[in-house]
């Protein structure tokens, strides 16, 4: 293959470090990070063997509400890990969770820290045109190109936890602008097909998607607590305290397994999921500009 650029080793040798820092059941795996004799890198990372969670949304639907909830608590326990590591992801999307054969049900693995913030002040890789993550699951402060925390993930896990209960992103997947603009100015719309959805749960989720970052739910745990509370009041019994590994919380939350799901990763030969790397995206600037004055910009208009 082509040797990587002038910044694409760089962002690989940081996904090395990120990932090495974080252990968790629900976090993919580093095992190393090197360079061949002819200088090619490579990492060697966990063999993650299951179904991503885009591809299970199209293929089977929407989840219940109930096992979409118990789903996100190992995910949420995974990603707090990495928030204690000083990892940031920024780009948590149905694609970048698979769901691995696991018992009594699938066990959601976060993949793909390719544009993850370490919270360090040397952090910040750039490359020329696009996003620093997916228009349609950034949250507004990473629009505008101000600075993400832990927060943009929480976010994050708010947007995924929309499209598993309805099967769509709560700001759409059309013109780019469009997508923006919804992400930046309009709330979601209540989703009155999703199954078991009440009031008590909406209210957790939109904390999750509230627009500014000093209002929202404040960390992966704080949702994880929430959620698991919604659970525990419907008769699922979850703890509201994480486990300390994601696999006994999903036991502990007498997860109803995915049938159709359960028998695809059962089968011989179920595909082997790389964790791969996203394509590198520029940083923007710090200072908060317009936001006609950033979409322009982005897209290469005058």
């Amino acid at each position: 293959h082509a040797p990587l650029g002038a910044e694409e080793l760089p962002r690989l040798r940081r996904e090395a470090l990120a990932l090495a820092a974080v252990h968790h059941p629900s976090v993919v795996q580093v095992y190393d990070f090197g360079e061949t004799a002819d200088g090619s890198p490579y990492l060697v990372m966990e063999l993650v063997r299951g179904e991503p969670l885009g591809a299970r949304i199209q293929r089977a639907g929407p989840f219940s509400v109930t096992d979409a909830a118990l789903l996100l608590l190992p995910l949420l326990e995974g990603l707090a890990a990495a928030h204690r590591a000083g990892v940031i992801h920024r780009d948590i999307k149905p694609d970048n969770v698979v769901l691995s054969a696991g018992v009594p049900g699938p066990v959601p693995k976060l993949l793909d820290f390719g544009i993850a913030r370490l919270d360090r002040g040397d952090a910040r890789l750039t490359a020329d045109g696009g996003f620093l993550g997916t228009p349609a699951y950034m949250a507004p402060e990473q629009v505008r190109g101000l600075v993400a925390d832990e927060r943009a993930d929480v976010w994050g896990m708010g947007v995924l936890f929309y499209e598993m209960i309805t099967g769509r992103a709560p700001f759409g997947f059309d013109e780019i602008v469009a997508v923006i603009r919804r992400v930046v100015d309009e709330p979601p719309s209540y989703p009155r097909d999703a199954r078991g959805l009440d009031g008590r749960l909406w209210g957790v989720l939109m904390a999750a998607l509230r627009k500014d970052p000093a209002e929202r739910t404040p960390s992966a745990l704080a949702l994880r607590e929430a959620l698991a509370g919604w659970l525990e009041a419907r008769g699922v019994g979850p703890s509201s305290r994480p486990s300390s590994a994601a696999t006994a919380t999903t036991q502990a939350a007498g997860m109803a397994p995915d049938a159709r799901l359960a028998a695809t990763l059962a089968a011989a030969g179920a595909p082997a999921v790389p964790a791969r790397a996203n394509t590198p995206s520029p940083a923007v600037s710090s200072a908060p500009p317009s936001l006609d004055a950033l979409i322009r910009a982005k897209l290469g208009r005058s």
